[in-house]
């Protein structure tokens, strides 16, 4: 990889991380393992909170669909986006990897950052069907808006250095 090729990539890792700090919610996309969709793609709206590697954190319930498709296959994507007046036209990006219960000596941690993002989510957060699920990145799709796109390792979106306010 060359210089330049170096430096776009980093700062479009940067510019996925920062946009990470931004967002509080989702589109979490699953492999459907329901009878009434086997297969299919299954996208559903999630709250999030990220990790300081910058990995989704969800409070998920058992019950939920998007929860079982997890559980049968571990495979996902997650879509977020900046707010904007014209979605098309703002900072988005797309993290695939994939995504498991966070392990028990993690799950203070999951649960500080996401109720930290999330302070609302303490009402039903030590309820016994919810649990923190993780989303290990593998590599995103970063698009800056019209005609700014491109693909980011999921290590270097891990490490990319993001200015704190």
């Amino acid at each position: 990889m060359d210089a330049a090729s170096r430096a776009s990539g980093e700062s479009a890792a940067r510019a996925c991380r920062e946009l990470a700090s931004r967002v509080r919610h989702g589109a979490l996309a699953t492999a459907s393992s329901s009878s009434e969709a086997p297969g299919f793609p299954f996208a559903t709206l999630v709250a999030i909170a990220f990790d300081a590697r910058g990995r989704p954190l969800m409070l998920l319930s058992r019950l939920a669909e998007h929860t079982k498709n997890l559980e049968a296959c571990e495979r996902a994507s997650l879509l977020v986006t900046e707010p904007a007046a014209d979605p098309l036209a703002a900072g988005r990006m797309t993290l695939v990897g994939t995504c498991a219960r966070v392990p028990g000596e993690e799950c203070e941690d999951a649960r500080a950052a996401f109720l930290a993002a999330h302070p609302e989510a303490a009402r039903y957060a030590g309820f016994s069907d919810f649990g923190y699920w993780r989303l290990e990145v593998a590599s995103v799709r970063w698009v800056g808006g019209f005609g700014r796109m491109e693909w980011v390792d999921g290590a270097a979106y891990g490490a990319a250095v993001v200015a704190q306010p």
